[in-house]
């Protein structure tokens, strides 16, 4: 055996933790709010799937604001906290910088449905909380940017024996109940189809920095 090590270099943050389990109501809620009509809506018309019996098997809140409801401060917070952890705890962020919730939403995915690739523009960091998922409806599927050369260009494909954390292209998450992940919003992910008899909740949301990035310099920004 070859004595080495290898240092993943400028690696892509994918974030995991958990939150405490939601009481029954808030989680009813959530289940029960109402949903964007997908003929009205042309970004999601893009993203969901269809039924010729159901309609529709992926569907998104109406409300696109869902963590800013009075009654939804606990989650809020619970949401905020994991944030705050993961963009100065892990990342090393100035702490005079404060991250916003600019977006939420809940996503419910019946049997079939599927999220097709896509990233969230306007946003730098990404998230998503798992509300109701069992081992067939939950798993998310990031993928690796076509110029994200960490390893060979596109140039020439090469063939490899096993797929591994150095070049896979693709990596597969499969969450449970109460597990929040957060990434890079311009990391392209989408969610296989649900093959389970359950439907899948989870709740998504979008941040951005808010403070002076740049101080002092030619490039000073106030967000």
């Amino acid at each position: 055996m070859s004595n080495h090590y290898v240092t993943p270099l400028f690696s892509v943050p994918l974030y995991k933790s958990s939150i405490p389990p939601l009481d029954p109501i808030t989680l009813t809620k959530l289940k029960n709010i109402e949903w964007e009509d997908p003929d009205s809506f042309t970004e999601v018309n893009e993203r969901i799937a269809y039924n010729e019996t159901s309609g529709a098997t992926h569907q998104e809140s109406a409300d696109r604001h869902v963590l800013d409801r009075p009654s939804l401060a606990n989650l809020r917070k619970h949401v905020q906290s994991k944030i705050d952890d993961f963009v100065h705890n892990v990342m090393g962020v100035d702490h005079k910088m404060t991250w916003e919730i600019t977006t939420s939403w809940v996503n419910k995915t019946a049997k079939g449905g599927y999220g097709a690739n896509h990233y969230h523009s306007n946003s730098l960091i990404s998230g998503v909380l798992y509300l109701e998922v069992d081992e067939l409806s939950g798993k998310i599927c990031f993928h690796k940017q076509l110029h994200w050369n960490n390893l060979f260009s596109d140039t020439i494909r090469v063939t490899y024996s096993e797929i591994n954390d150095t070049n896979a292209e693709v990596v597969l998450f499969a969450p449970r109940i109460n597990d929040i992940i957060l990434f890079p919003s311009h990391l392209a992910h989408s969610i296989p189809a649900n093959e389970s008899e359950q439907d899948r909740f989870s709740l998504a949301f979008n941040v951005f920095p808010r403070g002076v990035v740049g101080k002092g310099g030619n490039s000073e920004l106030t967000l």
